[in-house]
């Protein structure tokens, strides 16, 4: 664009030499030259005054560089960031399973859940402790919540825990408040059903449920979860209770291992 205006500007300024320069007179030439320099004025200040503008632009090429080098700095800030917040989110659940773990009666060992068995995706996970470790294949697996389930299958490093709501999982329990009995496993929903229970038990929504400490596997006293509804199987003589996992099983990232 300012080469273009140049280039016009250049034409008039020729066009009027030229005609100055063929007028011999000078008395002629001197008002040609002021009706020249009439008629000129303008365009010639205009493109002036176009050339001053685009010249007082930054130039395009270096723009567009300074938002590409913007854009990476804001890029590798907001990383930075949720490298951040994750660590520190890390740290405070690594603190709360530490301090959980000093809470407890009995010996535990500190895991990490590095995947989920793709065979078995919403009822088991992968944790990064094994027999070198010390876990033991049978025990039971907790997070500072709850029960989460037990472990079935032990390398030297990794180990896999069924959880809870696995229909495979079997586990005593009791209603904390009074003591009901009955016998928890797991539902494809990802609840947990608590079977056997007498008709004539008082088992209510909001109970809580805790671990009934029969065999080995489970200690008593472990938080299950809390009932949500009550049933009567269609001819059985006993009732049922759906409980909702005190740990939502999705969101595991740290466990314990009870030894």
């Amino acid at each position: 664009m300012r080469t273009r205006k140049q280039k016009v500007s250049n034409l008039l300024i020729l066009a009027v030499l030229l005609i100055l320069v063929a007028v011999n007179s000078r008395s002629i030439a001197n008002p040609l030259r002021m009706k020249f320099a009439d008629i000129l004025a303008g365009p010639l200040k205009g493109g002036n005054d176009t050339g001053s503008f685009f010249a007082r632009l930054l130039p395009w090429h270096a723009l567009r560089e300074e938002n590409a080098r913007l854009t990476r700095e804001n890029d590798l800030l907001t990383r930075k960031l949720a490298e951040t917040l994750g660590l520190a989110r890390e740290n405070d659940r690594l603190k709360a399973l530490l301090d959980f773990r000093k809470t407890v009666p009995f010996t535990t060992i500190p895991a990490q859940v590095i995947g989920r068995d793709p065979a078995n995706w919403s009822d088991s996970i992968i944790i990064d402790k094994g027999s070198s470790s010390g876990v033991s294949e049978g025990r039971g697996v907790l997070s500072t919540r709850s029960l989460v389930g037990r472990v079935v299958q032990l390398g030297r490093r990794p180990a896999k825990t069924l959880l809870l709501t696995d229909p495979n999982v079997k586990v005593g329990v009791l209603v904390q408040r009074n003591g009901q009995g009955g016998v928890l496993t797991g539902r494809p929903d990802g609840t947990c059903k608590m079977i056997y229970i007498a008709l004539d038990a008082d088992v209510r929504p909001g109970d809580l449920v805790v671990t009934a400490g029969f065999g080995d596997i489970y200690p008593k006293g472990i938080v299950v979860g809390d009932v949500v509804s009550v049933g009567r199987e269609p001819g059985r003589l006993y009732k049922y209770a759906i409980v909702r996992t005190a740990q939502d099983m999705a969101k595991l990232e740290e466990v314990l291992c009870i030894r």
